[in-house]
């Protein structure tokens, strides 16, 4: 049997090991049959910080788990084709982003709604409808949802408003085969890796979601591709040994480096996904009356065994009592075909995300800005700065684009402040 100690705070009932009464003295004298050590006079130690006790995990010998199976195997190309040709036709889990059995990162930028998104995943594969209401669904079934961030309540809610947005009553939204743990697994921890095969072995999902990967990651350092495909890597084994599908959520990252699919934060599930979807916001609006919010968000999905998809979708949410946490939420997304962002158009399109945000910054005013203003602007629209490094070079892009001007300092003090340009030029 295999002896783990387990992490403070995760200890579930298992063997306690009592402290063995106090040996006598070695000038005590001896005692006679029936008499009892003498009680100590002199008082108690303070109380030492509780030991949990050992937890003795589960020898292959006492479970169903299959034996380990070798570290690397080996099989001529014949035997290859023999068992590849076997199987069935390979299906979509959403056609054509996501194959079944595949695995991948859905990385967006902040407030893109990546835990709508992986929701309305959860309730299209649990039900058998197009997710997003725009990839079918083709083998759908029982989802395994880990969420880090939010509480019971908040899934419940959410869940009935995308069922209900697909015209799924209540009572049907409630029975759907979707299963969530409302904590985030620690992907290197071995205890956590043996409860997600077991949750696995009982549900049989069809799909595992794991929201947010930072929380998952457990301090790996998400800058060390070795150590962030070992740690990815373990979680994807034990879900495509089940047949399953694997969908994490990441987030981008802060710097403004990068556009698409390369703003995932760190390099780790970049590299590892078979597939890589990124969520850009366009546009952010709420309603003052009723407070919904209207999201203009840019998908793009790629991947080794998919083509390369972009879609503008356009997310609506809203409570139905702005001020009663309790209230059923009212959601709706719908393709935009066609519909572009002014920012898309001629000299616009193709511009870096830190570049949008720059040019609408200095177009948010019709005074000049400095550096430091437009970063400010960026801030508060958008929840983070940018590096000096890419403010710079961005606004030295848009220069030459003709999308803004530079105003040089005239006194000594003075600092250097942009503007848009009224009329852009080739």
């Amino acid at each position: 049997m295999t002896i783990e100690i387990p992490r403070p705070g995760a200890w579930p009932a298992g063997i306690s090991l009592r402290p063995l009464p106090p040996a006598p003295a070695p000038d005590a004298p001896a005692l006679s049959a029936g008499q009892q050590q003498p009680q100590r006079t002199e008082p108690e130690p303070a109380p030492e910080p509780h030991t949990p006790p050992l937890r003795l995990l589960d020898s292959p010998a006492d479970t169903d788990e299959p034996p380990p199976q070798p570290d690397l195997v080996f099989r001529t190309l014949a035997e290859v084709a023999a068992d590849v040709d076997s199987r069935p036709p390979r299906p979509w889990l959403f056609e054509p982003v996501i194959v079944a059995g595949d695995y991948g990162v859905m990385s967006a930028e902040d407030k893109a709604g990546k835990t709508w998104a992986i929701l309305d995943a959860a309730v299209s594969c649990a039900a058998g409808l197009p997710w997003l209401g725009q990839f079918p669904a083709r083998a759908p079934g029982p989802v395994l949802v880990f969420l880090g961030e939010g509480s019971d309540a908040k899934l419940l809610r959410r869940i009935r408003a995308i069922a209900a947005a697909k015209d799924l009553d209540q009572a049907t939204a409630d029975a759907l085969e979707i299963v969530a743990c409302f904590r985030a697994p620690q992907l290197g921890d071995a205890q956590h890796r043996h409860l997600i095969r077991r949750a696995i072995e009982r549900f049989r999902p069809v799909l595992v979601i794991i929201d947010p990967l930072y929380l998952a990651a457990g301090g790996a350092n998400g800058a060390d591709l070795y150590s962030m495909g070992a740690l990815l890597g373990s979680i994807q084994h034990i879900v495509q040994e089940a047949g399953a599908s694997l969908l994490i959520s990441h987030h981008w990252n802060k710097t403004g480096e990068g556009r698409g699919h390369s703003r995932s934060s760190g390099v780790g599930p970049g590299a590892w996904g078979r597939f890589l979807i990124s969520v850009a916001v366009l546009s952010s609006s709420t309603a003052p009356e009723t407070q919904e919010t209207t999201v203009r968000l840019k998908w793009a999905f790629k991947g080794d065994e998919i083509p390369e998809t972009e879609t503008t979708l356009i997310r609506r949410v809203r409570a139905a009592d702005p001020a009663d946490l309790s209230s059923p939420m009212h959601y709706s997304i719908e393709h935009a075909p066609g519909l572009e962002d002014e920012d898309d158009s001629g000299q616009e399109q193709g511009l870096a995300p830190a570049a949008r945000k720059l040019l609408e910054a200095v177009r948010a005013s019709s005074e000049p800005a400095t550096n430091s203003e437009l970063v400010d602007r960026v801030q508060a629209k958008h929840g983070h700065g940018l590096t000096r490094t890419t403010v710079s070079r961005e606004l030295n892009n848009l220069r030459r684009l003709g999308l803004v001007e530079r105003l040089d300092p005239e006194g000594p003090y003075a600092t250097v402040r942009w503007a848009p340009k009224t009329e852009a030029t080739p």
